[in-house]
């Protein structure tokens, strides 16, 4: 199944994707753009939920993947399993804790089906703790670990639930260890369990926040900074830091405003945060005569971080975009329309991440890896016949 050419780094890597959703299968994702043979696990029919819920994310994290159907509460589809398992390099699930062991797959079942096999399981507080049994998603844990807090204030609308970016991170943070336990497992010679969590996740993401917290000070995210902030130019607000002396000096300099260098309301980053209001009326006042663009352009030129704030779509247009392959074009199921997705986000010399297919059908690898596990042609119609796959 894999390309003897391939050179990615985990190209002839084998592993069991059981996960749904965004987390797990957002890890699995990247694991593939590396050279990774995945094979999705799908339930017979209606597949992974975000199928239906929303083909656009289900497309992201599923290009280049490989479907199969599979009825995990049958004892026949639990067989079936076992025997890719035995093959396998890597299993990764996202069930609610307890669920795996449930459906037989447990971590002490799956290892001694296969002792090198790397069990990952991604969950919303880990399989240990107080809170393992919560119900979990990307909202209520950003709750609960205190990271909506830093950035979603209390007066703001209660709609209003912020970024989503735990399921994404928790996934890469999935990822990353299970390129490093395939790593270690060249030194051992053996499997071992990944626990994950969405909590835990949160918590690495916002440790510089936390740090702070944990020493009584106000984290720099909970702050305004009059200095760090959007301003209003002739046409959209831009972002300009000023934080250091130097970038102050060449913010004043480009806008031809030597005098608030000599104001003593902004005489370092103390008194302008405690003259906030006055600081960016100054500065807006000057930038009203050109566009974001214009003075963005000029202060990049003088080593002072500005940029206009761009949308989504505005972004994607920069040439830096395609050119650093930040989006691939993959092609939908049943002759879709080809669409743009995320790629690795990292630059390789050589045999760089890459979308090895396009996004798969639900189910169209059943039964050639049904026969490469062994299986017969009637073996597999039965299976078909009795709802397995």
């Amino acid at each position: 199944m894999s390309d003897a050419a391939d050179r990615r780094p985990l190209a002839g890597i084998k592993i069991i994707d059981l996960t749904h959703a965004l987390s797990g299968p957002f890890a699995t994702y990247h694991l593939a753009l590396m050279g990774a043979e995945v094979l999705k696990i799908e339930p017979p029919g209606k597949g992974d939920e975000f199928r239906a819920y929303s083909p656009t994310v289900f497309a992201q994290a599923n290009a280049g993947k490989r479907s199969i159907t599979l009825d995990l509460k049958k004892p026949a589809g639990r067989e079936v399993l076992y025997r890719l398992i035995a093959g396998t390099d890597v299993a990764i699930e996202n069930f609610r804790p307890g669920v795996a062991a449930e459906l037989g797959l447990d971590w002490d079942k799956l290892k001694g089906l296969n002792p090198r096999l790397i069990y990952c399981s991604i969950s919303g507080y880990g399989q240990s703790g107080d809170l393992r049994d919560r119900p979990a998603i990307e909202w209520s844990v950003q709750a609960m670990s205190g990271v909506s807090s830093l950035y979603v204030e209390e007066q703001q609308d209660p709609r209003t639930l912020g970024l989503s970016m735990l399921d994404p991170f928790a996934g890469y943070m999935a990822y990353a260890s299970i390129m490093a336990a395939i790593l270690q497992r060249q030194k051992t010679q053996q499997g071992q369990r990944l626990d994950v969590s969405m909590f835990d996740a949160a918590w690495v993401l916002n440790s510089a926040a936390i740090v702070d917290a944990m020493a009584g000070k106000v984290p720099v995210s909970m702050t305004r900074r009059a200095n760090s902030a959007r301003f209003m130019a002739k046409d959209r607000r831009l972002f300009i830091s000023f934080v250091w002396p130097k970038w102050f000096e060449a913010l004043c300099e480009v806008l031809d405003a030597p005098e608030l260098l000599a104001d003593p309301r902004f005489a370092d980053n103390r008194a302008m945060q405690a003259n906030g209001e006055a600081m960016i009326a100054e500065i807006e006042r000057r930038l009203a005569s050109r566009t974001a663009e214009e003075w963005a352009g000029e202060l990049a030129r003088r080593g002072v971080p500005a940029s206009p704030i761009c949308t989504l779509a505005e972004a994607a247009a920069w040439p830096q975009v395609r050119g650093r392959h930040l989006l691939e074009t993959t092609g939908l199921p049943q002759g879709g329309q080809p669409l743009d997705v995320v790629g690795a986000g990292v630059v390789f010399e050589h045999d760089s991440p890459r979308l090895g297919g396009p996004v798969p059908a639900l189910g169209e690898f059943t039964e050639e890896a049904l026969l490469l596990a062994g299986y017969d042609a009637l073996q597999i119609e039965k299976l078909r016949q009795d709802g397995v796959v």
